[in-house]
């Protein structure tokens, strides 16, 4: 089967490409390109509902209290990390 890319780059055929399907791309030094298809996770996402707190609507935390020194600490390192990425 021969496949011909559009002007803007893209190759349709409904057999080997189902709509809303995701493919990991792989490209060979030969030129030769390898697609693999990707498959959905089976879980379903889990419903939460807001709750009112102060006049503001939250999501309610299961068992869990958030530990501000951690999240301050996850947050300087990641800045870190860009900036290290950033200047080199």
């Amino acid at each position: 089967m021969t496949l011909t890319a559009d002007s803007k780059g893209r190759i349709a055929c409904r057999d080997l490409f189902p709509p809303h399907a995701s493919f990991e791309a792989l490209k060979e030094p030969s030129g030769r390109v390898t697609l693999i298809r990707l498959r959905r996770e089976a879980g379903k996402p889990r419903l939460v509902k807001p709750i009112m707190r102060k006049g503001l609507l939250v999501l309610p935390m299961a068992d869990a209290e958030l530990d501000s020194e951690a999240l301050d600490r996850e947050i300087r390192e990641e800045r870190d990390r860009e900036n290290a990425r950033l200047l080199g």
